[in-house]
Protein backbone atom coordinates (compact mmCIF):
# COMPACT_ATOMS: atom_id res chain seq x y z
CA UNK A 1 0.00 0.00 0.00
CA UNK A 2 2.75 2.28 0.89
CA UNK A 3 4.96 2.15 -2.32
CA UNK A 4 1.82 2.39 -4.33
CA UNK A 5 1.30 5.95 -3.06
CA UNK A 6 4.75 6.76 -3.52
CA UNK A 7 4.80 5.73 -7.18
CA UNK A 8 1.52 7.56 -7.50
CA UNK A 9 3.01 10.62 -6.02
CA UNK A 10 5.66 10.33 -7.61
CA UNK A 11 3.77 10.31 -11.33
CA UNK A 12 1.55 13.13 -10.20
CA UNK A 13 4.46 14.88 -9.40
CA UNK A 14 6.19 14.08 -13.31
CA UNK A 15 3.08 15.21 -14.88
CA UNK A 16 2.69 18.20 -12.79
CA UNK A 17 6.24 19.10 -13.77
CA UNK A 18 5.59 17.65 -17.51
CA UNK A 19 3.06 20.22 -17.83
CA UNK A 20 4.94 23.18 -16.88
CA UNK A 21 8.15 22.57 -18.90
CA UNK A 22 9.67 25.14 -20.98
CA UNK A 23 8.86 23.05 -23.86
CA UNK A 24 4.63 23.19 -23.54
CA UNK A 25 5.09 26.84 -21.18
CA UNK A 26 5.04 29.06 -24.63
CA UNK A 27 1.85 27.30 -25.80
CA UNK A 28 -0.12 27.79 -22.89
CA UNK A 29 -1.33 31.74 -23.80
CA UNK A 30 -2.08 30.85 -27.21
CA UNK A 31 -4.45 27.38 -26.16
CA UNK A 32 -6.01 29.87 -23.49
CA UNK A 33 -7.05 32.92 -26.22
CA UNK A 34 -8.21 29.57 -28.91
CA UNK A 35 -10.57 28.76 -26.08
CA UNK A 36 -11.40 32.32 -25.03
CA UNK A 37 -12.41 32.92 -28.89
CA UNK A 38 -14.12 29.77 -29.55
CA UNK A 39 -16.64 29.98 -26.55
CA UNK A 40 -17.15 33.27 -26.18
Amino acid sequence: MGAENISLKIAFTAGILSFVSPCLLPLIPSYVTYIHIYYA
